[in-house]
């Protein structure tokens, strides 16, 4: 029951909540690299990130699909230059108009016991802490490949910057290997 109320709202208010978040990112003193975007571009960004949450919830709410989907935004907003506080709070606007349209809905109060009110919250608190996650891990490890590209740091200095733990070796991994297929497909190595 807790997915199909979150489903029926989402999908039933997709552009509004949209227009809501194109509204709340305009007068936000935090994201001036989004307000440089043209009006389309930035409401196609609201409204895809809405999407997908109708679709991540649609296919069960798997942690994979959500890692994919935002790591890829991760790695798309540094190659756009946009701040990472930028992107955090971006989402977490997204969250918050969400939680406010969602919140007095009497689709979703008028259904819900307690117990599935607390699903319903977890459900949406993980979609978008998954979300802050994988976008930090996305953007870092291209951080790291821009970083190791420019030769402007040891590679001792970049492990100092990127504490090693289990996310960092994952990372190195991801980079390594990344890197080996993109020297093969151009044939500096065969």
């Amino acid at each position: 029951m807790v997915y199909e109320s979150l489903i029926a709202i989402v999908e039933s208010h997709l552009n509004d909540l949209t227009k809501t978040w194109v509204q709340e990112v305009k007068k936000s003193e935090y994201l001036s690299s989004y307000q440089k975007l043209e009006e389309k571009e930035l409401y196609l960004r609201g409204y895809v990130l809405f999407n997908n949450l109708l679709n991540w919830l649609l296919k069960g709410a798997s942690n994979d699909d959500a890692a994919v989907y935002f790591k890829k935004i991760g790695e798309d907003r540094i190659n756009e230059g946009a701040p990472l506080t930028e992107v955090y709070y971006a989402l977490h606007l997204e969250k918050k108009v969400l939680w406010s349209y969602v919140a007095w809905k009497d689709e979703v109060a008028g259904i819900l016991k307690a117990y599935d009110a607390i699903e319903f919250m977890t459900v949406i608190n993980n979609y978008f802490d998954l979300g802050n996650f994988y976008i930090i891990k996305g953007y870092n490890e291209n951080l790291y490949i821009k970083l190791a590209d420019s030769n402007k740091f040891e590679k001792d200095e970049l492990e100092q910057m990127f504490v090693s733990g289990a996310l960092y070796q994952e990372s190195i991994k991801t980079v390594k290997e990344k890197m080996y297929s993109e020297a093969l497909s151009i044939g500096i190595i065969r």
